[in-house]
């Protein structure tokens, strides 16, 4: 189990809940109804109706071709950047047909959306790096204290030890022999290898508690040299992650200004277009039990506020920051950028997709939204664009089910 906001979230596994209704499943190709049409950079890949569709559910055979081009395109999507290769860039949300200056300002904004994402994992990385360092150290500083601890107790045995060796050295009869010749009768000579065998007993014991103490001072000591060590890497890891998130919010910081310029400069009728397809009228009761439902309904309701870089509510919105804020109102807290949301929750195949359902977009990730049903998903799109119920496009990477303990 994972505790996220103070509540307990299914990190994987096979997800627990009501068995798929009204609004189950969803595909990778671009979907179209008749009153909207919907950006997406790759062609359509043709599939059967959705089970809440007209048609309803698609015959076995048609379902197995669907699979099959699914599986293609995670090939492709995933396959396709090699080992030491750049990553993919996110993929533009363009109107299709849309003119060059259209697509040139969707691409503009995938590149400062995708910056923006890294800058933001890059800084809470670094968050948890740091914490990982002053962690290391505190344990670095208890485990000295401990040696030191433990050389201290080594040398006050090697004192009683010492102060043996000497009387022994110095004539002290500390042997049988020495007992006999230097008696003056056989009852002292009787009485003194009494008390030599007491002494002896205790001398053995003075002897193993200095080995013990040795042995635990050097272990002590070994311990400290590791922890130091751990405490050294974590502090080198945690100034490359801070170098790295200095490095993408410069990146980020770059590509956001060339898309407001563009944005700035562009024609009353491109911004139309570029917002173009998708409602905002989505109904916000959707039937349903459950948290996902919950944090669904609620992020309905901001149906109509704009798109902003970073923005985490209650006024605009990027993508994560949506389904973070909506998450946040029915009291489960979430990681801050979609490439972290995608590792909560459980895994779900594409074709068994609820409402409530994370979607999310692009190798690596770097779009996320919430399904409502029908092929259709609430997001945050772009700059220039508000927050409303799209038609979910060909580039779905993944889907997650957020399911409390």
């Amino acid at each position: 189990m994972e505790a996220v906001g103070g509540r307990a979230v299914r990190p994987g596994g096979a997800p627990r809940g009501p068995s798929p209704g009204p609004g189950a499943g969803l595909c990778r190709a671009a979907q179209r109804g008749p009153d909207e049409t919907v950006a997406s950079p790759r062609p359509a890949v043709d599939r059967a109706p959705l089970a809440d569709e007209p048609g309803g559910r698609p015959p076995r055979r048609a379902r197995v071709r669907v699979r099959g081009l699914l599986a293609v395109l995670v090939a492709v999507l995933v396959g396709g950047v090699g080992v030491g290769a750049a990553p993919a860039a996110a993929d533009p949300i363009v109107p299709p047909g849309a003119s060059d200056a259209v697509t040139a300002l969707a691409q503009a904004n995938a590149r400062a959306a995708d910056a923006t994402e890294a800058s933001l994992d890059a800084r809470e990385q670094l968050t948890v790096r740091r914490e990982e360092a002053d962690r290391t150290r505190r344990e670095s500083e208890a485990a000295r204290v401990v040696a030191d601890g433990a050389r201290a107790e080594r040398d006050r045995a090697f004192v009683e030890v010492d102060q043996i060796s000497r009387a022994a050295y110095q004539g002290g009869q500390l042997d049988p022999l020495g007992a006999l010749l230097g008696s003056e009768s056989p009852q002292a000579y009787l009485d003194r290898t009494a008390l030599l065998d007491s002494i002896s007993a205790d001398n053995r014991a003075i002897v193993q508690r200095f080995l013990d103490a040795t042995a635990v001072a050097e272990g002590a000591e070994r311990d400290a040299a590791a922890r130091a060590l751990d405490a050294e890497r974590s502090s080198a890891d945690a100034q490359r992650t801070a170098d790295d998130a200095a490095r993408r919010k410069a990146d980020a910081d770059r590509e956001v200004a060339a898309a407001q310029q563009a944005l700035a400069q562009a024609s009353p009728d491109t911004l139309a277009a570029l917002r173009s397809g998708g409602t905002t009228a989505y109904p916000t009761d959707i039937p349903g039990a459950g948290i996902a439902m919950d944090a669904l309904r609620v992020a309905l309701t901001q149906q109509g506020k704009p798109y902003v870089w970073g923005a985490t509510g209650p006024s605009t919105y990027d993508c994560s920051g949506l389904v973070q804020w909506a998450y946040r109102q029915v009291g489960v807290g979430l990681p801050r950028v979609s490439r972290q949301q995608a590792l909560v929750g459980v895994p779900v195949s594409p074709q068994d997709a609820q409402p409530g359902d994370l979607v999310f977009f692009n190798s690596p990730v770097s779009h996320v939204g919430i399904y409502v049903g029908g092929g259709k998903f609430l997001e945050a799109p772009q700059s220039g664009d508000v927050v409303k119920v799209s038609n979910v496009r060909s580039n779905v990477t993944g889907v997650r089910r957020i399911v409390l303990a």
